[in-house]
């Protein structure tokens, strides 16, 4: 066998084949025809195949600037007409650099052998695509399982069915299945069909249904798998259904298998993408996504704009995360969707619209999970709402949704009281308010919310706001008593140069962890700065020495002064106008004080 280079990948399109015939089941059975292409060329290792919803949208063969936006070296195109008792089935596999056909066939086959058409068209294929790659195709073992022609056709409108993507349509797509054992009890697509029925319904997370649902796709995976061990879309529904049970390495194999069963199909690559963030290989997923991307090129912008968040998200990309976000319609996800938009902004520090999604998430949640029901504890319905978002993500170890879900447990408190505040702008309080709580600063103006973390800066403003016109000692605010005349000792002049370095040092530095939010670093270079500035403003001498160069309270304004201006560009990053407002209102030097520019009613 050759060695598959990565330039020796080819992508192929199959698109809709022409059926000159108005006979409704003939087109049924040849769009069927279509889709079994499609599945089992993608089967083949070497052969990247793109998905069927793109290539549905191309209708012309000859429309070579759509063909280009698919990326395919090689496009599969057939017609199918009427020749007296037979179907005459028409074959080209055209290379798309030089629109040259590589090989053209012609089969005349009955309605009862459209089987064997498929066999011949997909081994007729892969023997020509072989000779243009250096790999043995052929090794892998293709076998089409022999099944009865109306249990066939029952599993084409089931799956029709599933597509429409609604609960009757789930429903209906059952009752397909179902005829199809009847015809034939051993077909494992329509096992598999059935599983993917109650999959859908289940990955909705339609609660009232959920161990209905869950059960009825697990056991029926496990019924195709015993029929057909390689039955890949069974196996990646098997996959999630052991990660919720916390069967984590049946998990894993199922999944791993299915993709090596099929590595193009592009719904099942997204589906394992989930399973494999699950069990703890996010970076994986990413991969799998961006290459469902690449084989669906016309795809649903809506759905994978939401898959990709989220594995954006766990890889720890909030900022892409967040872009993709903007870009999705919620009615088209599922009910945790905004929570995951919450908890990415949690990352961001971006607190107003944290709680933006998660007052979008308790909508949809109580819509679907609750129905709608009135609460009457606010708290304990949002806690409810969170601990069912835990129960509902079965991560195998780490997630990047564990801070966001222990901040919200250890602060209860805040969701009721944002809650009641309001979520929407006109429900918010109109006055303002500056108030500290569980080391957090909640900060109201102009209808406008934003949580901050605790800094000096922060208690100094709420100590100016608290008594507008009024002139503050910056040594008051510093916390020392004031005392006319005091002073500290002198130090020479190359130490006094050293510490004033040292601070801009630590003060830039304080300023690059902050903006990175790297909060272990702030700690440690506050607490370095702190201390500095302790020693400089006490009156012990350094070395000794007693020559009087200045007054505490120049300490004091300059300490003063750099906390508030640092204050304020954290308000500023989340509540520009905030933060113009106090720039204009707050005077800092030897005595600092509010002077509003406008009459706020501060709560404090």
């Amino acid at each position: 066998m050759g060695v598959l280079e990565r330039n020796d990948n080819i992508t192929i399109a199959v698109l809709p084949f022409k059926v000159n015939n108005r006979n409704e089941r003939l087109r049924t059975l040849i769009h069927g025809l279509t889709e079994d292409l499609v599945t089992n060329l993608s089967k083949f290792v070497g052969i990247s195949v793109i998905s069927q919803l793109s290539t549905e949208q191309i209708t012309d063969a000859a429309n070579y600037d759509e063909i280009a936006k698919l990326g395919a070296n090689y496009l599969v195109s057939g017609s199918v007409r009427n020749v007296t008792d037979t179907l005459r089935i028409t074959i080209q596999l055209i290379k798309v650099s030089d629109r040259s056909i590589v090989f053209s066939d012609q089969l005349d086959k009955t309605v009862g052998e459209i089987f064997d058409a498929q066999d011949t068209i997909i081994q007729q294929i892969v023997s020509v695509l072989q000779k243009e790659i250096n790999y043995d195709l052929l090794s892998y073992s293709y076998k089409k399982e022999t099944v009865d022609l109306a249990a066939y056709e029952n599993w084409l409108m089931g799956m029709d069915s599933l597509k429409k993507g609604s609960l009757e349509g789930d429903e209906k797509a059952r009752e397909y299945f179902q005829a199809a054992l009847k015809v034939d009890p051993n077909y494992a697509l329509a096992y598999t069909g059935l599983s993917l029925s109650y999959f859908n319904e289940w990955s909705c997370q339609l609660w009232d249904r959920w161990d209905i649902s869950r059960n009825g796709a697990h056991q029926n995976a496990l019924k195709a798998i015993e029929i057909d061990k390689n039955d890949y879309r069974a196996l990646a529904v098997l996959g999630r259904t052991y990660a919720y049970s916390g069967e984590y390495e049946k998990a894993e194999h199922c999944v791993r298998k299915s993709l090596r069963m099929n590595p193009n199909d592009t719904d099942n690559l997204i589906q394992v993408a989930f399973v494999l963030m699950y069990l703890g290989y996010p970076e994986e997923s990413l991969d799998l996504y961006h290459k469902a991307i690449e084989l669906d090129p016309f795809h649903n912008e809506n759905l994978y704009f939401a898959y990709g968040s989220n594995f954006y998200f766990e890889v720890g990309d909030y900022e892409k995360s967040i872009e993709l976000v903007k870009k999705t319609d919620y009615t088209q996800t599922w009910v945790d969707f905004a929570a995951c938009a919450a908890a990415a902004y949690f990352h961001l520090s971006d607190f107003e619209n944290m709680w933006k999604e998660w007052d979008k998430y308790l909508k949809i949640y109580r819509a679907n999970i609750y129905k709608g029901d009135s609460v009457e504890d606010d708290e304990a319905f949002q806690t409810a709402a969170l601990e069912w978002q835990v129960a509902v993500n079965p991560f195998r170890g780490k997630t990047n949704l564990s801070p966001f879900w222990d901040y919200l447990r250890k602060n209860k408190n805040l969701l009721a009281d944002h809650h009641q505040k309001g979520a929407a702008p006109d429900q918010q309080k109109s006055t303002a308010q500056f108030i500290f709580k569980d080391n957090i600063w909640d900060i109201t103006f102009k209808n406008k919310n934003i949580l901050l973390k605790d800094a000096k800066g922060l208690h100094d403003i709420h100590k100016l706001i608290s008594d507008p016109e009024r002139e503050y000692h910056s040594m008051e605010l510093m916390g020392s008593a004031i005392e006319e005349g005091a002073h500290v000792a002198a130090i020479d002049e190359k130490a006094k140069a050293d510490y004033h370095k040292k601070i801009q040092e630590l003060q830039a530095e304080i300023n690059e962890a902050e903006d990175m939010n790297d909060v272990g670093r702030l700690s440690k270079l506050k607490a370095e700065y702190d201390a500095i500035l302790e020693h400089l403003s006490s009156s012990l001498g350094l070395a000794g020495k007693t020559r009087e160069i200045g007054s505490t309270a120049e300490k004091a304004r300059s300490a003063i002064t750099w906390r508030i201006r640092s204050a304020l560009k954290k308000i500023e990053k989340t509540h520009p106008e905030l933060a113009q407002h106090l720039s204009n209102s707050i005077n800092t030097g030897t005595f600092c004080s509010y002077k509003p520019e406008i009459k706020v009613d501060w709560q404090l």
